[in-house]
């Protein structure tokens, strides 16, 4: 028994990460130090994306339902010839795409209202404006 063991042989060899590993090392650490979890900052890009998160998705929903829609109306038109049915039914879509970007600039207007205030609370904690800037840029 003790030949067998003799006879086995362990391999060891370490690589070192390079310095792209470690970078991305420290950045995976970095989220889950307890500072990095609550800062200010992360905070102000998340209430950022949540502003606009509801103007992205509808008009994204918008858009694809306004081609479908006047895809529709085309398809009536041309494969089954009904005209008055497809034309109605391609302006709606066209409608649809049309009012899609007003809708998006609604609801981001909307969105900056709902979180401006807390996201100028917080970026005045993070970096504070200087006093002598709000008055250059202050319109008399």
């Amino acid at each position: 028994m003790d030949n067998n063991r003799k006879n086995e042989e362990f391999d060891f060899s370490y690589v070192a990460p390079d310095s792209e590993e470690k970078r991305w090392i420290e950045d995976i650490r970095r989220q889950y130090l307890p500072e990095a979890r609550g800062s200010k900052i992360a905070e102000i890009k998340s209430l950022h994306k949540k502003a606009r998160r509801l103007a992205k998705f509808t008009a994204a929903v918008m858009g694809i339902v306004g081609c479908l829609v006047l895809g529709t109306g085309m398809s009536l038109t041309l494969v089954f010839e009904k005209m008055a049915a497809g034309i109605v039914v391609g302006l709606l879509g066209m409608l649809v795409i049309f009012l899609t970007y007003p809708v998006h600039q609604f609801l981001i207007e909307w969105g900056k209202k709902l979180y401006g205030d807390k996201i100028l609370k917080l970026t005045d904690e993070v970096s504070p404006r200087d006093v002598s800037e709000d008055s250059e840029n202050s319109v008399e």
